[in-house]
């Protein structure tokens, strides 16, 4: 092997070695009616180095970026998207060995458009939404764990998961998406841990209006009027 070859290996694994983790990274959006949303995240940081790195946001376009805590001279801009947004975190001399940054953001439009063909019917009920949410892994290193979380629009409720990737491997426990509730709403928690370059996760949600039930009413109803019927004579005001 030339000399050459050997210094640019040797320079390789010194960058690697030097690299700056992402130790872990949740974002929380909160979707409204009107289909837009407000999304929040934070970002662990371990082994910091000084210099640029990169952090995939799953989103197409978003709005309003703006940095709420992090350390002293610490930037975050928005960098060139190619189907997803790409955030550029630039860390400066000195910055703590672990640290943590966290951000905000709005997104313009939270749902996939229905939109059924010329003469075609909606496959989905009448007021039903679909909601997408997919992280490709771009940056060099790892995401040690990833979770995404969504908020429902309130008064609305999952239908279907239609998505849910990539399937669970043998070591993990419970499902790609669990569904839930969070600050009175509904919701929905996507994880997956140890992301390499170029993994990717997502899932996909059907929504739906959440409809007052009406039966357990009825029933109860029906109940009292078979009550008053059998004993009628109990309830009876008396004559005397």
């Amino acid at each position: 092997m030339s000399a050459s070859r050997l210094i640019l290996l040797g320079l390789l694994a010194a960058a690697s070695l030097s690299a700056t983790d992402i130790r872990s990274y949740r974002v929380r959006l909160e979707t409204a009616a009107d289909g837009t949303g407000k999304g929040t995240a934070e970002v662990g940081l371990a082994r910091c180095t000084a210099g640029r790195i990169n952090l995939p946001l799953g989103f197409k376009a978003i709005a309003g970026l703006q940095l709420e805590e992090a350390p002293a001279r610490l930037r975050l801009t928005q960098g060139p998207s190619n189907g997803q947004v790409l955030l550029q975190a630039d860390l400066p001399e000195g910055i703590p060995a672990d640290c943590t940054f966290r951000f905000a953001f709005t997104l313009p439009a939270a749902f996939v458009p229905i939109e059924p063909g010329p003469g075609e019917k909606s496959p989905f009920p009448a007021g039903s939404r679909l909601f997408r949410h997919a992280l490709v892994a771009t940056q060099e290193g790892t995401i040690g764990s990833y979770r995404f979380e969504v908020l429902f629009p309130p008064g609305t409720r999952a239908q279907a998961i239609r998505e849910q990737l990539p399937k669970p491997g043998k070591a993990e426990a419970g499902p790609r998406v669990r569904l839930g509730k969070a600050d009175g709403r509904q919701n929905a928690v996507l994880q997956m841990s140890s992301m390499k370059q170029g993994d990717d996760t997502s899932m996909t949600l059907e929504l739906v209006p959440e409809r007052k039930s009406w039966g357990w009413l009825l029933a109860g109803l029906a109940l009292c009027a078979i009550y008053l019927f059998r004993f009628r004579d109990l309830v009876a005001p008396s004559r005397d």
